[in-house]
Protein backbone atom coordinates (compact mmCIF):
# COMPACT_ATOMS: atom_id res chain seq x y z
CA UNK A 1 0.00 0.00 0.00
CA UNK A 2 1.18 3.48 -0.80
CA UNK A 3 1.80 5.94 1.68
CA UNK A 4 1.04 9.40 1.14
CA UNK A 5 2.25 13.03 3.17
CA UNK A 6 0.59 15.87 3.71
CA UNK A 7 2.32 18.74 5.33
CA UNK A 8 -0.20 21.73 5.29
CA UNK A 9 -1.40 24.05 8.18
CA UNK A 10 -5.04 24.48 7.96
CA UNK A 11 -6.93 22.09 9.60
CA UNK A 12 -10.19 21.94 7.04
CA UNK A 13 -7.71 21.07 4.13
CA UNK A 14 -5.89 18.14 6.37
CA UNK A 15 -9.41 16.50 6.74
CA UNK A 16 -10.62 17.45 3.40
CA UNK A 17 -7.42 15.36 1.95
CA UNK A 18 -7.22 12.38 4.50
CA UNK A 19 -10.58 12.19 3.81
CA UNK A 20 -10.21 11.81 -0.06
CA UNK A 21 -6.67 9.55 0.05
CA UNK A 22 -8.11 7.26 3.02
CA UNK A 23 -10.96 6.16 0.98
CA UNK A 24 -8.62 5.17 -1.74
CA UNK A 25 -6.65 2.86 0.54
CA UNK A 26 -3.85 4.80 0.82
CA UNK A 27 -2.05 5.21 4.27
CA UNK A 28 -1.90 9.29 4.84
CA UNK A 29 -0.03 10.80 7.58
CA UNK A 30 -0.70 14.56 8.23
CA UNK A 31 1.67 17.06 9.63
CA UNK A 32 0.46 20.11 10.71
CA UNK A 33 4.01 22.49 10.24
CA UNK A 34 7.18 22.11 8.30
CA UNK A 35 9.21 20.75 10.83
CA UNK A 36 6.85 17.67 11.57
CA UNK A 37 6.71 17.01 7.93
CA UNK A 38 10.72 16.12 7.64
CA UNK A 39 10.58 14.09 10.79
CA UNK A 40 7.54 12.36 9.15
CA UNK A 41 9.12 12.38 5.82
CA UNK A 42 11.79 10.24 7.14
CA UNK A 43 9.86 7.90 9.57
CA UNK A 44 6.95 7.11 7.66
CA UNK A 45 8.07 6.68 4.47
CA UNK A 46 5.99 8.45 1.86
CA UNK A 47 5.54 7.54 -1.97
CA UNK A 48 4.46 10.71 -2.94
CA UNK A 49 4.43 14.25 -0.39
CA UNK A 50 1.80 17.14 -0.97
CA UNK A 51 3.75 20.27 0.54
CA UNK A 52 1.69 23.75 1.53
CA UNK A 53 4.35 26.88 0.32
CA UNK A 54 2.41 29.10 2.84
CA UNK A 55 3.01 28.10 6.69
CA UNK A 56 4.51 29.61 9.59
CA UNK A 57 7.94 28.77 10.99
CA UNK A 58 9.25 27.13 8.24
CA UNK A 59 7.58 27.64 4.38
CA UNK A 60 6.77 24.96 2.16
CA UNK A 61 10.24 26.24 0.03
CA UNK A 62 12.42 25.35 2.66
CA UNK A 63 10.86 22.09 3.72
CA UNK A 64 11.30 21.10 -0.25
CA UNK A 65 14.41 21.91 -0.41
CA UNK A 66 15.16 20.14 3.09
CA UNK A 67 13.83 17.21 1.59
CA UNK A 68 15.86 17.28 -1.82
CA UNK A 69 19.03 17.64 -0.03
CA UNK A 70 18.84 14.47 1.82
CA UNK A 71 19.90 11.56 -0.14
CA UNK A 72 16.78 9.48 2.13
CA UNK A 73 13.87 11.56 0.35
CA UNK A 74 15.33 13.21 -2.43
CA UNK A 75 13.46 10.85 -4.23
CA UNK A 76 10.21 11.57 -3.04
CA UNK A 77 7.53 13.18 -5.35
CA UNK A 78 6.57 16.64 -3.65
CA UNK A 79 3.48 18.80 -5.00
CA UNK A 80 3.29 22.19 -4.12
CA UNK A 81 -0.24 23.24 -2.67
CA UNK A 82 -0.94 26.87 -2.47
CA UNK A 83 -4.11 29.28 -2.97
CA UNK A 84 -2.68 31.26 -5.22
CA UNK A 85 -0.76 30.90 -8.50
CA UNK A 86 1.73 33.30 -8.63
CA UNK A 87 3.86 32.47 -11.62
CA UNK A 88 7.30 33.24 -9.46
CA UNK A 89 6.35 30.41 -6.85
CA UNK A 90 5.20 27.88 -9.65
CA UNK A 91 9.11 28.90 -11.17
CA UNK A 92 10.74 28.59 -8.11
CA UNK A 93 8.79 25.53 -7.10
CA UNK A 94 10.05 23.40 -10.25
CA UNK A 95 13.26 24.87 -10.02
CA UNK A 96 13.76 23.25 -6.96
CA UNK A 97 12.74 20.11 -8.10
CA UNK A 98 8.65 19.93 -7.17
CA UNK A 99 6.58 17.60 -9.36
CA UNK A 100 4.19 20.24 -9.97
CA UNK A 101 2.02 22.80 -8.32
CA UNK A 102 -1.72 22.62 -7.30
CA UNK A 103 -3.36 25.44 -6.45
CA UNK A 104 -6.38 24.34 -3.83
CA UNK A 105 -9.29 25.50 -4.94
CA UNK A 106 -8.86 24.51 -8.52
CA UNK A 107 -7.87 20.86 -7.84
CA UNK A 108 -11.66 18.79 -7.44
CA UNK A 109 -10.84 15.55 -5.92
CA UNK A 110 -10.52 13.68 -8.35
CA UNK A 111 -8.29 15.10 -10.37
CA UNK A 112 -5.94 15.06 -7.16
CA UNK A 113 -6.67 11.10 -7.24
CA UNK A 114 -5.31 11.38 -10.90
CA UNK A 115 -2.53 13.14 -10.30
CA UNK A 116 -1.71 11.02 -7.84
CA UNK A 117 -1.91 7.44 -9.79
CA UNK A 118 -0.41 8.73 -11.97
CA UNK A 119 2.63 9.87 -9.90
CA UNK A 120 2.38 6.40 -8.06
CA UNK A 121 3.05 4.30 -11.40
CA UNK A 122 5.94 6.54 -11.68
CA UNK A 123 7.71 5.38 -8.53
CA UNK A 124 7.07 2.20 -9.04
Amino acid sequence: MNNILIIEDDPYVQRLYQRIFSHQKYNVEIAGSGREGLQKAHSFKPNLIFLDIMMPEMNGFDVLKALKENPDTKNIPVFMLTNFGQEENIKKAMEMGAEGILIKSDVPPDKLLKITEENLEKVK
